[in-house]
């Protein structure tokens, strides 16, 4: 039972791009609204994940692994365009640029086989958006934008990727290396439970948020 918890994040998901859609009239531009697209394309994944191996027999590992580039990217993207200063943008660009080339590089010459998680990419992604979101964090906490930090929904959607990749990553390394046993009922718990907590987050967002902190 608890080994198909994992299988139902698709209906978390959606829960979330459905109470973005009922609050769409929150999202004024092209950066919020690209919010809820992200939220659709993990539906989508998680759709075709779960899927394809019944439709076409193939291991599933390949649709993960391409919503690790997607995803990663696009945090990197968002918080390059959260970021005020211009260092800080230029330190986004170097590690989006230096992730993407880190993917091929380990697809082509290190971790080849297409039906295995990207673990070294993954790691190098999330590490690269732990720093940007502290730096992003720093941004508001030393600005005015502290008196409101609560009311923009993209404070909750970097919440909720940092809730979600920062926990799962050691976790995720520790079963990789054998330093805790790979349990397929503990993986789906833990997994559902940090996806709870970030679609939360992206649901407290929508409903908390005010338009005019959404820019």
């Amino acid at each position: 039972m608890l080994e198909d918890l994992r299988f139902y994040c698709i209906y978390l998901a959606l829960l979330a791009g459905i109470v973005g859609l009922f609050f769409y009239n929150k999202l004024p531009g092209n950066k919020a609204k690209s919010l809820l697209g992200m939220i659709f394309f993990s539906v989508l994944t998680e759709f075709v994940g779960s899927n394809l191996t019944k439709w076409t027999g193939w291991i599933n590992y390949g649709v993960y692994n391409f919503y690790m580039l997607v995803s990663l990217s696009y945090y990197l993207i968002l918080l390059k365009y959260l970021l005020v200063d211009r260092n800080h943008r230029r330190l986004a660009d170097i590690f989006l640029t230096a992730f993407i080339l880190f993917y091929f590089a380990n697809f082509i010459f290190i971790q080849k086989n297409i039906s295995e998680t990207f673990t070294y990419s993954f790691s190098l992604g999330v590490l690269f958006v732990l720093i940007m979101s502290c730096l992003y964090l720093v941004e508001i906490f030393n600005s005015k934008k502290i008196l409101n930090f609560g009311k923009s929904v993209f404070f909750w959607f970097i919440l909720g990727v940092l809730l979600l990749h920062v926990p799962y990553l050691p976790f995720m390394l520790a079963i990789k290396w054998f330093l805790i046993e790979s349990n397929e009922s503990v993986y789906s718990l833990v997994l559902f439970i940090l996806n709870v907590l970030m679609y939360g987050c992206f649901i407290i967002g929508f409903i908390w948020s005010e338009k005019k902190y959404n820019y």
